[in-house]
């Protein structure tokens, strides 16, 4: 019967529904996973290895394998413009912090910072960018879930038509035969073809019964 498909569709609508909804979630959140691994692998190394070497410079006698271990850490991960020229100054200017010339060491501090300056920048990029990540991904859900919605207002109609009110129809027609209506039939019309044969079989067995009293 056409009622038993459009009841079974609407079934399988919101399960497909609910499996999109978990994958659209699932897929969102691994666009964002993938910039998240990207600032730890290309900002956050080269932040630590310059606070590591701000922290070596701190101390009245430098540190110099410590410093050196550092700057090596941030030259390995060079991944931003202008971050290699940078860090080529900050060995440079290391060559000499040994002299304890204290223009030196403020004009190395200045470079480190500078480094800090560039990671940082590429840091807020990327959080941004997720950010816009997760905002095409949240109306991609919604734009989804908006689809289905109307959808289902589509599919409620439809079963409204094509099963409630039919069995309202029929209900009433078996409520006004109890009371003694003899002659009361179901009203086909406007009804879908599987309910207008249902409708046919109802009034020929009242038809039947009126007769046979």
């Amino acid at each position: 019967m056409q009622s038993g498909k459009l009841i079974s569709i609407g079934v399988w609508m919101m399960i497909v529904f609910n499996l999109l909804l978990s994958f659209g979630a699932v897929w969102s959140l691994q666009r964002i996973d993938p910039e998240i691994q990207r600032i730890y692998q290309r900002n956050v190394v080269s932040l630590d290895a310059c606070e590591k070497m701000l922290l070596a410079l701190a101390e009245p006698a430098v540190d110099q394998q410590k410093f050196l271990n550092a700057l090596q850490a941030a030259e390995n991960n060079i991944t931003e413009a202008g971050e290699r020229e940078t860090v080529l100054q900050i060995k440079t200017l290391a060559d000499r912090i040994n002299s304890g010339a204290t223009r030196d060491r403020s004009l190395l501090t200045k470079e480190i910072i500078k480094l800090t300056n560039f990671n940082k920048r590429a840091i807020i990029e990327s959080a941004l960018q997720a950010q816009k990540m997760r905002r095409a991904g949240a109306w991609g859900l919604v734009f989804m879930t908006s689809f289905f919605f109307a959808l289902a207002l589509y599919f409620k109609r439809r079963l409204h038509r094509s099963l409630l009110m039919p069995l309202e129809e029929i209900s009433a027609v078996m409520e006004s035969r109890l009371q003694g209506d003899k002659f009361r039939r179901c009203n086909p019309a406007q009804m879908p073809p599987d309910m207008k044969k249902l409708f046919a079989s109802i009034n020929k067995l009242l038809d039947d019964l009126r007769k046979n009293q």
